[in-house]
């Protein structure tokens, strides 16, 4: 029997970013992923921490303590996950504790009395297989593209077809993990359970749930084989026998977790395929650029399912609504048919100007463009203020849009249909879906609704302006929120695109949407720009120790392999880098940060210096 326990905590600390060893007092009962009870610093105050090791020797020259108590029987994580934890950590310059943080969901004793393993689904249960699962029996990574329009049942075939390959792992005793970006796609994969009658065989795991059902779904996992689905954080839940990994929309950036260590679902999944050992499926209609260069390198198998596509108009008009297609909205709502159209930007004016001048109003704090809200507050795109405008230089007051937004482009349409219901969603009020017919849709990019039987009109009014924003992936992201809208169409729907002409005007009329994502991929490629490289971002909170930072890299054996990029905040540095050298520059930037840190004059107390995201979509 082992005599120490290797005990790690749940905590971003650099200083506590190590293994404590404890003394297992006899007769003791745990395993690696217990959560234990230990006193800990020089006051022995009490600390939990979860075991990561148990080992017959210690390392540490001085006297052990014990390990007080174990405070669950059920153990809170695997030993996979715990590597996981680790690799991740290594990837993204962080501590195993941050990422451990996200790994573990709180506790709940009274949850722990009631836990009782999941029914199980019975082999001889069973449909057609699907032509994903089928394709899941030759290859280890598979990248899919399902069919673009549901064929039945108002549930996306995405979703039917995640839940058939989970359904043929459930039915020979194994488990499976589906990502999902956000609450509207775990409601599609819901809804695909539901069909395929898989519903109680599953266990969902997202962050909105109530603590006590995230807690027992965490401790279910774990003894039971389920069909395991949820938002980001779900990358980390520890699965009995999982073998099937399924990613949905890895290009949405719902994905990348918002606050240090910035992970992506993508790369964790990536990581977690090669310490599981499972069958890895990348799926969305349209593909990122990571996506693509993986199967550039033949990482990733390509499997494109076939299936019907609707009608495409283009118009090569800057007017968002055409004589024609106003026309052809007008005739469908006529016909009690559902309409929907999609603008770029929600609020009532995405950019305003002076009305005497015309110069363009800034915000007065940070000189960033001002907009207009939903609720008509003017606010700055960048910090965010909502405040009264001052003056224009010019002395004027007034001001006037330069182009609406998705509330006044709704407000335009009650006054030219009156007797129409007429609905608006973006991503501060989004809609999940809508029963009405006759309805008129206008919705910001991933805040459209669901109608039943689809939109038999869907105008992309914002094209032009979409793909041609100043930013790195602006074509693959304007792509990937077409063609989920899209997906949304009934079968006898036309697609209008507003504003489109030339190579991507005619290769949108075949709604080839990896010919036009993967002609942006090889530009990148060619210029040497992500995802042929990586990007790193350090933010630092002062320019006396952002410059500190800069020196101590420039000193480094890196140097020549490192690419400096310009950026707009004199507070941040930006790092081009290969991938081959990731670990060493997470490494080094971990190292550095916590010297200069642990060394700064200026750092204000509880006040994090450093900000490490070693894969910045957003710097350029």
């Amino acid at each position: 029997m082992s005599k120490i326990a290797a005990v790690r905590f749940a905590s971003p600390l650099p200083q506590l970013d190590r293994e404590y060893d404890y003394l297992i007092v006899e007769g003791m009962s745990l395993e690696v992923g217990s959560l234990v009870e230990v006193p800990f610093g020089s006051g022995k105050k009490a600390k939990s921490g979860v075991v990561v090791e148990l080992k017959e020797d210690s390392s540490h020259k001085g006297e052990l303590g014990s390990i007080t108590q174990v405070l669950s029987i059920h153990p809170q994580t695997s030993a996979k996950i715990l590597e996981l934890c680790k690799q991740v950590a290594q990837r993204q310059a962080s501590t195993v504790g941050e990422i451990l943080a996200a790994a573990l969901p709180k506790r709940f004793v009274r949850v722990e009395k009631n836990i009782s393993p999941l029914a199980k689904l019975e082999s001889a249960v069973s449909t057609g297989v699907s032509e994903l699962a089928e394709a899941l029996l030759k290859a280890k990574r598979v990248h899919y593209t399902p069919q673009l329009i549901a064929s039945s049942d108002d549930v996306p075939s995405w979703a039917l077809d995640f839940a058939n390959a989970a359904k043929r792992e459930l039915q020979a005793g194994k488990s499976s993990l589906v990502v999902l970006p956000d609450y509207r796609e775990v409601r599609h994969f819901e809804l695909a359970l539901e069909h395929l009658g898989l519903s109680e065989f599953s266990l969902k795991h997202v962050s909105t749930d109530n603590g006590s059902a995230r807690y027992g779904n965490h401790l279910l996992a774990q003894i039971s084989c389920a069909i395991n689905y949820g938002t980001r954080t779900a990358c980390f839940s520890a699965i009995k026998d999982l073998a099937l990994i399924m990613l949905w929309d890895d290009g949405d950036e719902s994905h990348i977790e918002q606050s240090s260590p910035y992970w992506n679902s993508r790369d964790v999944l990536l990581q977690r395929q090669q310490v599981e050992d499972t069958h890895l499926v990348i799926a969305s209609h349209s593909p990122s650029a990571e996506s693509l260069r993986l199967i550039d390198l033949n990482y990733l198998v390509a499997l494109r399912a076939k299936g019907t596509k609707p009608l495409v108009r283009i118009t090569d008009s800057f007017t968002r609504l055409d004589d024609e297609t106003f026309a052809l909205v007008s005739k469908c709502l006529s016909d009690g048919k559902p309409v929907l159209v999609q603008i770029a930007n929600l609020g009532w004016a995405s950019a305003i100007a002076c009305s005497s001048c015309k110069e363009l109003r800034k915000c007065p704090s940070c000189q960033s463009g001002i907009w207009i809200d939903p609720s008509g507050m003017y606010r700055c795109r960048n910090c965010k203020q909502s405040a009264l405008l001052p003056l224009c230089t010019c002395g004027g007051a007034n001001t006037r849009p330069i182009r609406i937004g998705a509330s006044a482009i709704a407000d335009q349409f009650r006054r030219s249909f009156p007797n129409t219901t007429i609905l608006e969603s973006n991503g501060d009020n989004p809609l999940l879906s809508t029963t009405a017919s006759g309805v008129l849709v206008v919705a910001t990019p991933g805040a459209e609704p669901d109608v039943v039987g689809g939109y038999d009109l869907i105008v992309i009014a914002d094209a032009a302006q979409m793909i041609g924003a100043p930013r790195l992936r602006a074509l693959e992201k304007a792509v990937g929120s077409w063609a989920n809208a899209i997906s949304l169409a009934s079968k006898q729907s036309l697609v209008i695109f507003v504003g489109l002409s030339g190579v991507i005007a005619d290769q949108i009329k075949d709604l080839d949407f990896e010919a036009i994502v993967g002609g942006d991929f090889q530009d990148r490629l060619s210029l040497g720009l992500p995802p042929s490289t990586r990007l790193a971002s350090v933010i630092s909170s002062n320019l006396a120790d952002f410059n500190l930072l800069r020196e101590g890299l420039e000193k480094s054996a890196m140097l020549d392999r490192l690419r400096f990029l310009p950026s707009a905040d004199k507070f941040c540095l930006v790092l081009d880098y290969q991938y081959s050298d990731g670990a060493e520059l997470a490494n080094l930037l971990r190292s550095l940060t916590n010297l200069l840190t642990a060394q700064s004059k200026h750092k204000r107390p509880g006040e994090r210096v450093y900000r490490i995201n070693m894969d910045d979509s957003k710097v350029i």
